[in-house]
């Protein structure tokens, strides 16, 4: 396959949990479907598009960043709702969302067409997007972007030790244990969006995976598929 890695900044962001009802709490990473929207925004892609264009590409985590995380009252505007043939008067409703604060990623993304690969590398270069580019919500421009890897080559392997975000497919937790002399709590998300499906004009989750957010090596007892750079060992989804 065929990939590059490149760097995304902003000052805030948001990737939604559907799993979470009190609030819309946020996963302190971006799952593939929302990489994929990203590349789309930069090519111009229709929504049909990035969904269909999704598994066929494959993206790793080698690197996430924040500086905490807060609580904000975000008021969204609702449509007043139909009455006979009148609608009632449009209002606002206070929403409570768990924003990240400065958030930062490298992301790497693979696919076998070397052409189109090239073309998002041009893009980023000269910030040549069809569409702004986001870090999950809208209202959350991506201030900073840059490239990280050009265009290289690369195989798919068995790995044991992985650095970054870890991913699994489905929803069993991988077996592992730390390389540290003090281990840090690892963070375990299960029922990941992995990819979506358009049911009418509303997006569905089609594919989950597991999630292991860890800031130090680990040990798998089962390989999982990824890619080595650089000396390093990321897992892809």
């Amino acid at each position: 396959m065929w990939g590059i890695s490149f760097k995304i900044k902003s000052t805030f962001g948001h990737f939604r949990n559907p799993y979470t009802t009190t609030l819309k709490q946020t996963y302190p990473f971006p799952p593939k479907p929302t990489v994929i929207g990203i590349i789309g925004a930069m090519l111009g892609w229709d929504e049909k598009t990035v969904v269909n264009e999704t598994e066929k590409f494959k993206i790793a985590i080698p690197l996430w960043l924040n500086r905490g995380k807060l609580i904000e009252f975000t008021f969204v505007f609702g449509v007043g709702k139909l009455k006979g043939k009148s609608r009632t008067q449009e209002e606002f409703r206070p929403e409570r969302f768990e924003l990240l604060l400065y958030p930062e990623f490298e992301l790497i993304i693979l696919n076998d067409s070397k052409d189109l690969l090239t073309e998002i590398e041009s893009r980023i270069k000269e910030k040549r997007f069809e569409f702004p580019i986001f870090m999950g919500k809208n209202e959350f421009l991506i201030s900073q972007i840059r490239m990280t890897k050009e265009l290289f080559e690369t195989e798919i392997y068995e790995i044991t030790t992985p650095l970054g975000i870890v991913f699994k497919e489905g929803n069993k937790i991988p077996e592992f244990f730390s390389l540290s002399d003090k281990p840090k709590p690892t963070q375990v998300f299960i029922g990941v969006p992995k990819s979506l499906k358009l049911v009418g004009k509303k997006r569905e989750q089609k594919d989950v995976c597991v999630a292991l957010t860890t800031k130090e090596p680990i040990k798998l007892k089962e390989p999982l598929d990824g890619v080595k750079l650089d000396g390093a060992e990321y897992t892809i989804i």
